[in-house]
């Protein structure tokens, strides 16, 4: 499921939500290697990004510094949950996550010049537009974490 944003090329995606989760439930290692996977194949050109794209061109244009967040986003939420952020304030290792996914962005669509977003328009068009959503994703997730029982999951994942 996907929509846009009139004049907003990025799509809104449950995307985040299932690479935050990785992170949190599949942990550091696991998390990594999921999403690492998910990325490679989507770069092999198997059609599991959003809309069914895939590729190199895929990865290479807009998006593609959000793709690359989300490995940073799954790792990271993987190693604050097994580090302590877990449980009831699980909630910060996804907001940490969350805003790690915009960090690759902002620098990919600051260094490459696809027309979008506008000069100078940077933060209110390619951050703040999925900032509430993305923060709602986040507080699912942490409840779902909760929900199911972190350190339980965690020992039966290490074993």
């Amino acid at each position: 499921m996907r929509f846009f944003i009139p004049g907003n090329p990025v799509p809104i995606t449950f995307q985040t939500l299932g690479i935050l989760l990785m992170g949190g439930i599949l942990g550091i290692k696991w998390g990594f290697g999921s999403i690492l996977g998910y990325v490679l194949i989507g770069l092999a050109g198997v059609p599991v990004f959003q809309g069914g794209n895939s590729g190199i061109d895929y990865i290479s244009g807009i998006t593609g510094g959000y793709i690359l967040g989300f490995i940073l986003a799954s790792t990271s939420v993987g190693f604050l949950t097994k580090f302590g952020l877990n449980k009831s304030n699980s909630i910060w290792a996804y907001i940490i996550g969350t805003i790690l996914v915009y960090i690759p962005a902002i620098i990919w669509l600051s260094i490459f010049d696809f027309g979008w977003p506008k000069e100078g328009m940077m933060l209110s068009e390619a951050v703040y537009p999925f900032l509430i959503g993305d923060m709602i994703k986040a507080i699912i997730a942490s409840i779902f974490t909760m929900a199911i029982g972190y350190s339980n999951l965690q020992k039966f994942i290490n074993k």
